[in-house]
């Protein structure tokens, strides 16, 4: 078991703890399309709905990937959308961009320290901050790369991207509807700019 792994176990742990999770069959069959299309066979995923109030995703260390159920009902019946979430997501993990925000020393040992004594509220307000500070515009743009060349791949629509970044952009101009998560986000319209592009792409 890989030391990336091990502390993934303990960062889901974690995050669980602090978010009531829950399996959804559809949710597991539209990711077991996409991962079947990875090159990496030995690389494991999870997927789980949480029950956040926002409208995000998350990839944590390890292959554990959770979408919030208010995210998931946005999606509706395009399943395509869906599937562009999940694929930025485990983008993000290939990449190693959730390694580099949650593996940092302060964290790790706040895990290690929560294998015997449970989670501190110190390291309960980091994961939290983690979660909600979101990547760079760049990582972002690369995960949404990946996104497309993947859903393709497994044969979902990448145009699922653009209708959900056009359907979070209508109703971006209510208070904060999405916390903070997607305030590090690009523009959602560059972000359906450069998706259609990388669709022409390929």
């Amino acid at each position: 078991m890989s030391a990336e792994f091990q502390m993934g176990v303990l960062l889901a742990q974690a995050y669980e703890e602090q978010l009531p999770t829950l399996g959804n069959n559809r949710l597991c069959e539209v990711a077991g399309r996409l991962t079947s299309r990875l090159r990496n066979k030995n690389r494991n995923h999870t997927f789980k709905l949480d029950q956040s109030d926002d409208l995000n995703a998350c990839a944590i260390p390890g292959g554990f990937i959770y979408i919030s159920e208010k995210l998931y009902t946005l999606c509706g019946e395009d399943i395509d959308a869906i599937a562009f979430v999940l694929a930025h997501e485990i983008a993000h993990g290939i990449h190693g961009d959730a390694n580099q925000r949650f593996l940092t020393k302060s964290v790790i040992n706040g895990l290690l320290r929560f294998q015997t004594r449970g989670l501190s509220l110190p390291i309960q307000q980091v994961l939290t901050q983690l979660i909600e500070q979101g990547y760079s515009r760049e990582q972002e743009f690369r995960a949404d790369r990946f996104a497309v060349a993947l859903t393709q791949a497994a044969g979902f629509d990448p145009q699922g991207g653009c209708r959900l970044f056009s359907n979070l952009w209508k109703i971006s101009g209510a208070s904060k509807p999405f916390g903070t998560y997607f305030s590090s986000h690009p523009d959602f319209g560059k972000r359906i700019e450069r998706i259609e592009q990388r669709i022409k792409e390929i």
